[in-house]
């Protein structure tokens, strides 16, 4: 990936380092310190922060300083719920512009994405697979649909891959399923396909979510951490769990 500027390389390793859990909820972010990692200046890690405190990802603290923002669990998954929907509209408007050359420039990204899970390579899985998605959405000829699926993407943190990286292969397979629904211009299959896949990937990231909550001793090597922390579970499990079911009710399993 090519960056225009500092600012621009600055924001996404700190806003990737979040996503994957590198940096976790409440971890202070200090710019000497992120300026010494990524071997950069003040003044880009300053600008970046400025751009990830707008999107919700940082906060700052009076007197203490800049920290990496809590989850609000419901917040996310309704977020991303709408964005699924926001997503099916853009890959409906978008399929009968998608060419040929389209289409062998996504089997290209799908190899790309079986070379980097075999090589457990997550977290660049994690950019790729975003950008095999916004290869479909970005033929919508509706510039204010797309507009506001970027605003929406800058809310989720849910890193399902990262999380439930054992439903990877299935998503891949599914990733497959749909360029060839695409390719044959058949929409609802295309569109029935595409919400499935999603719902599933979503699941797959509740149903261990749900495994923490019942079994904490988990919590550090489930990545769901970026979630929750251990004293909130201990003293607050059942409304954790009844706050999960909300959730799963978002996300059924059925492709209508």
């Amino acid at each position: 990936m090519q960056f225009e500027t500092k600012k621009d390389f600055a924001y996404h390793q700190i806003k990737n380092d979040i996503l994957c859990g590198n940096l976790k909820p409440g971890d202070k972010l200090v710019i000497r310190t992120l300026a010494a990692k990524y071997g950069m200046s003040y003044i880009p890690i300053r600008e970046a922060l400025s751009q990830l405190f707008h999107e919700g990802l940082v906060h700052t603290v009076p007197y203490t300083g800049t920290k990496v923002a809590d989850i609000d669990v419901e917040k996310i998954f309704e977020a991303t719920a709408l964005r699924n929907e926001v997503e099916i509209l853009c890959l409906k408007t978008a399929i009968p512009y998608i060419t040929s050359d389209d289409i062998h420039a996504m089997r290209d990204t799908l190899k790309n994405l079986y070379t980097l899970y075999e090589g457990n390579n997550i977290v660049r899985y994690m950019v790729v697979n975003h950008q095999f998605y916004s290869s479909f959405y970005e033929h919508s000829p509706y510039r204010y649909l797309k507009e506001y699926l970027n605003e929406l993407y800058q809310t989720g943190r849910t890193s399902t891959s990262l999380i439930a990286s054992h439903y990877i292969p299935e998503s891949l397979r599914l990733h497959d399923k749909l360029i060839s629904l695409v390719e044959r211009g058949d929409v609802e299959g295309a569109v029935r396909c595409h919400r499935y896949q999603k719902r599933s990937a979503i699941r797959a990231v509740t149903a261990i979510m749900r495994e923490v909550l019942l079994h904490p001793e988990q919590l550090e090597s489930s990545h769901v951490d970026m979630f929750y922390r251990r004293e909130q579970i201990d003293s607050d499990k059942d409304a954790l769990i009844r706050q999960l079911d909300r959730i799963e009710v978002l996300f059924p399993l059925s492709a209508d």
